[in-house]
């Protein structure tokens, strides 16, 4: 009996040691690739359903049967903020929120965002390309 407790104490350490990596609520990936991560508040949301809806509106463009032959991801203007979208599916609003403490503009911010978002996406979807505009 003790070798066993001793042996299941043993197997237990081992295991504590592995664990998965875990992102924080705010993520966003697809097809393996990390996106983003909304970690601001905006347009009376919190950041955690801003990230919830983007999350939504990801999978309603990977749902969508004329968005799964291919589109453009692009970025556009909108006032202050920046529209990430995929034909014409808004999939995110880029708040000035969102670049405050970094090096770029809401702009830049939401362009990178809409790159990997396109890489994402077609690695979700490998028979169909995305592209950024």
């Amino acid at each position: 009996m003790r070798s066993l407790r001793s042996g299941l104490v043993a197997l237990g350490l081992v295991f504590v040691g592995v664990q998965p990596s875990l992102g924080s609520a705010g993520d966003i990936a697809v097809g393996g690739v990390w996106v983003c991560q909304i970690t601001q508040g905006a347009f009376g949301l919190t950041a955690e359903q801003r990230a919830v809806q983007m999350t939504r509106q990801i999978t309603e463009v990977l749902s969508t049967p004329k968005l799964r032959e291919g589109a453009v991801v692009s970025v556009r203007m909108n006032g202050p903020t920046a529209l990430i979208m995929v034909g014409e599916k808004v999939v995110v609003t880029v708040a000035p929120e969102d670049a405050r403490g970094t090096s770029v503009s809401t702009l830049e911010l939401a362009r990178q965002w809409a790159r990997r978002l396109a890489l994402g996406l077609s690695k979700a979807l490998p028979d169909t390309e995305f592209h950024t505009f």
